[in-house]
């Protein structure tokens, strides 16, 4: 399985995601902590203040090494497709899976979303590397499965 993908298209720059470093980012977000902030329709990616940006962000998510370890996480979407500077004509994001499908959405719905990319503590090899979930949820028991590479179209 390949673990590598790209973010490409209508974009500035071509994004390289490596899915099994995600677990040291600290925008990662626990699944269940995930699933309440939806149940109490807690904005989680307006939780931390625009300005406090990496290197320098006073408040980090810390988590103990069993949890990483056992746990399953997921992270904001929109932090990468902004790095990839989509072009002002940009509208969809296609992901492309590896069973040779494509799934389509609209470039505002990409963002407001989360990958997957770790179960109990183990990246997802079977049909990963990444999962996307809505941010509402609302496909939490159907996630697109199988992301190999996303374009922007």
């Amino acid at each position: 399985m390949q673990t590598m993908l790209n973010i490409t298209g209508r974009v500035k720059f071509t994004i390289t995601m490596d899915p099994t470093s995600l677990l040291f980012d600290d925008r990662k977000i626990k699944w269940e902590d995930f699933l309440n902030m939806i149940d109490h329709h807690i904005d989680f990616l307006n939780e931390e203040d625009e300005t406090d940006t990496p290197p320098f962000k006073k408040k980090r998510r810390k988590y103990k090494r069993e949890d990483m370890l056992t746990e399953s996480f997921v992270i904001p979407v929109k932090p990468f497709i902004e790095n990839a500077e989509p072009l002002e004509d940009a509208t969809i994001v296609v992901f492309e899976r590896q069973d040779g499908d494509h799934y389509e959405l609209s470039l505002t719905e990409a963002k407001q979303g989360v990958f997957a990319f770790s179960y109990k503590g183990r990246a997802l090899t079977e049909d990963g590397p990444l999962h996307f979930y809505y941010g509402n949820g609302s496909n939490k028991d159907h996630p697109v499965r199988g992301i190999q590479k996303i374009v922007i179209k």
